[in-house]
This record gives C-alpha cells, sequence and structure tokens, in this order.
C-alpha cells in the first residue's frame, strides 16, 4: 500500500470524487458495497435480457458488456483486498463464475 497525496473535490457519502497523482482528470470513488450492489444488479438484468425469447443482439450486448465491466472492477476490487488482508464490505463474494454470457462468441 501506498500513502500519497491525493486531490480531493468531493468527500460526498458514495459521491467522493478524487484526483491521483498523475492523473489529468479526477475519478470517481465508488464504494465497495455500493460497487457489488451495481454489479449484481446489472448482472440480473443480463440475465434477463438473456431470457428474453427475441431479445435484440445489440441490447444483448450491451447488457453483456456493462455487466462484465463491473463484475471486472468488483473481481479487481476483491483481489487487493484480499491481497491486503482486508474483509469485503459486502456479503457473498463474487467470482468470474457469476459472469453472464449471452453473445455467440462471449465478447460483448
Amino acid at each position: 500500500m501506498d500513502i500519497e497525496p491525493l486531490e480531493v473535490y468531493a468527500r460526498d457519502s458514495n459521491f467522493a470524487v478524487i484526483k491521483p497523482p498523475g492523473r489529468n482528470f479526477p475519478g470517481a470513488v465508488i464504494q465497495g458495497d455500493s460497487l457489488a450492489s451495481l454489479c449484481r444488479t446489472a448482472l440480473q438484468l443480463a440475465r434477463q435480457v438473456g431470457s428474453l425469447p427475441n431479445a435484440p443482439e445489440d441490447l444483448a450486448d450491451c447488457a453483456e458488456e456493462v455487466a462484465d465491466a463491473l463484475l471486472d472492477r468488483v473481481l479487481h476490487y476483491q483481489a487487493v483486498l484480499d491481497a491486503h488482508g482486508i474483509d469485503y464490505p459486502h456479503a457473498n463474494a463474487l467470482s468470474d463464475a457469476d459472469r453472464v454470457k449471452l453473445t455467440p462468441d462471449g465478447d460483448a
């Protein structure tokens, strides 16, 4: 773990905005429990889209892409916490097995 100065533009609960050294633009911080919740919602949405008999392909692509992007973030977050011996703020860890594949080639 590194300790570095950050430019803090907002500390609002679940809406923090910070800029780490070396970055051109600030980033939006999403707390781990909120990130996991957003990811679970996206995965649920992707499953719902996948269950539609005639879902448009572009809708399936978008649903898969959003779910994958959020799941990748959660998996990275969990790996970082694991590496530092920190408990997850969310119950029930997510895993790669939670991934939803809707596109034939598996790439959204």
